[in-house]
């Protein structure tokens, strides 16, 4: 068989991610802040594209959309019939001035129990709020630790957990930054004296030991405690006694001075972290429906500079073709109409999603977490004809703010668990709800067990196993029947 290269026709269909396509693909997993941060990045590269900008931060009035930006907010009325009234997306709330303005009055001190309360005092604390956890360390770090210190002390206050805890293992963080762990540990050793006393703990123990040290109450009796905490944990005070060749009095006095401490010191203080973020989609009861709207205030519009466009374009028009400044111009007009049009078609395909979420969960807007529909990203996908990966990508990243809270998206979304009520079943994050809500009712002494859950449960049509109650319970990191009796009788004891 003789071997010869041969040239061949061949036609065959394939999909090519160009990048505008992959551009339009990131457009849908970006939030509103991220948004507006690429376009002021492009508007920096492109002379014909504009990005509006707010007059204040806390203006957060909606501007009326451009000539070309009429038919997004025209087709977004139809996205869904939510209410009775046809006014589904009628309702803006970012209309109103006064959006990000207002406060509960409850929030506000009570002249009952302050006798210092002054009306003034509150607005003063509003605009010099007191210092976070991670602020009130840093202040102490700059007077406790040498200056050869502080860098490692500064990258040690930044992963402390909002309990106060560092979680991160020595060996980890001496790997991710090529220090020392010794090094690190003695630095770790000066920043466990700062206050709160059990701040910088590693573990519970580290924590309580702490505090025992700070307040003068560690003697040999309370280390051994605290050396064995499990036992503690399990209420098992005659082990503990025998340990520490104590009676079981000497045990429970220190039972009542652990139960003074605070096992997670860091909470007293406010966390200066960056919280959720600002909420993408904005969802407000109106009459007997639901509003479902983009939040305005954070969502930049885009203006093309169509007569300066123009302009260079009749310029060039008469020059020559092969004018390399043809090629940028076009380009440049090109890419800012395109992305115009990928904005547009983001916040199209955004409030058609979120719309129909909230129309298969009014229930849950309404009544609780007991009523969420059990929900998948398939259902959705059918529903507005779109791709799974297509909702995937917008609901991982949204934050929608609803009466219920703030939250991502994607947490609306449950498996479903078969009911005799209801022939779509019913939501396991319901289900989980339901399990803690029993826990939290139960009587101390005589805690429900997990097959006691399971029956209970099932008996009101939705059918659950114990092994799900159990699993369930472990991830609302509940303890087990057998466990919370022990922490029971610790709370008599103590």
């Amino acid at each position: 068989m003789q071997l010869r290269p041969v040239i061949r026709t061949q036609q065959k269909q394939s999909l090519v991610i160009t990048p505008q396509l992959q551009q339009a693909i990131k457009l849908l997993q970006m939030t509103n802040l991220e948004i507006k941060a690429f376009l002021d990045d492009q508007a920096m590269e492109n002379p014909f594209l504009e990005v509006n900008k707010q007059e204040s931060d806390n203006d957060l009035t909606a501007e009326k959309p451009t000539e070309s930006e009429a038919g997004l907010f025209d087709s977004a009325q139809d996205l869904t019939k939510i209410t009775s009234d046809q006014t589904a997306l009628a309702d803006d709330p970012t209309t109103h001035s006064d959006f990000e303005n207002r406060y509960n009055s409850l929030d506000m001190p009570s002249k009952s129990t302050s006798a210092t309360y002054d009306g003034d005092d509150f607005l003063t604390q509003v605009a010099n709020p007191d210092a976070g956890l991670h602020q009130m360390v840093s202040n102490q770090i700059d007077i406790a630790l040498a200056p050869e210190d502080r860098p490692i002390a500064y990258m040690l206050a930044d992963l402390l957990s909002p309990a106060g805890w560092l979680d991160t293992p020595l060996a980890e963080i001496a790997i991710s930054s090529g220090l020392d762990t010794s090094r690190i540990e003695a630095v770790l050793t000066i920043l466990q004296t700062l206050e709160p006393a059990g701040i910088f703990a590693r573990n519970l123990a580290e924590c309580l030991k702490l505090q025992a040290e700070d307040l003068g109450d560690y003697d040999p009796i309370m280390a051994v405690i605290l050396d064995n905490i499990e036992l503690l944990g399990k209420g098992e005070i005659t082990a503990l006694a025998r340990l520490a060749h104590c009676t079981q009095d000497d045990v429970i006095e220190r039972l009542r001075l652990i139960r003074s401490y605070n096992p997670k010191p860091g909470e007293s203080y406010s966390n200066d972290l960056p919280a959720l973020g600002e909420p993408d989609v904005v969802v407000r009861q109106a009459g007997d429906g639901w509003t479902v709207d983009l939040n305005r205030s954070t969502l930049p519009t885009i203006h093309i500079k169509e007569d300066y466009a123009e302009e260079i374009e009749r310029k060039l028009a008469s020059r020559d073709k092969s004018d390399k400044g043809d090629d940028f111009v076009g380009n440049a007009i090109g890419s800012a109409r395109w992305l115009r049009r990928a904005l547009e078609q983001r916040n199209t395909t955004t409030l058609k999603i979120c719309s129909e979420i909230i129309r298969r969960q009014q229930e849950f807007l309404a009544q609780g977490m007991e009523s969420l529909k059990p929900m998948s990203l398939k259902t959705i996908a059918e529903a507005v004809g779109m791709h799974e990966s297509t909702i995937s990508r917008v609901t991982n990243g949204t934050v929608i703010n609803t009466p219920r809270g703030t939250f991502k998206l994607k947490s609306l979304f449950s498996v479903s668990l078969a009911s005799d009520d209801n022939d779509s079943g019913i939501a396991a994050t319901a289900v989980r709800d339901k399990i803690k809500t029993m826990i939290t009712g139960e009587n101390p002494k005589k805690p429900l067990s997990d097959h006691a859950i399971a029956e209970t449960i099932s008996k009101q049509g939705i059918q659950l196993a114990r092994r799900t109650v159990a699993k369930y319970r472990e991830i609302l990191r509940i303890p087990s029947s057998s466990e919370r009796r022990r922490l029971a009788r610790m709370k008599l004891v103590g």
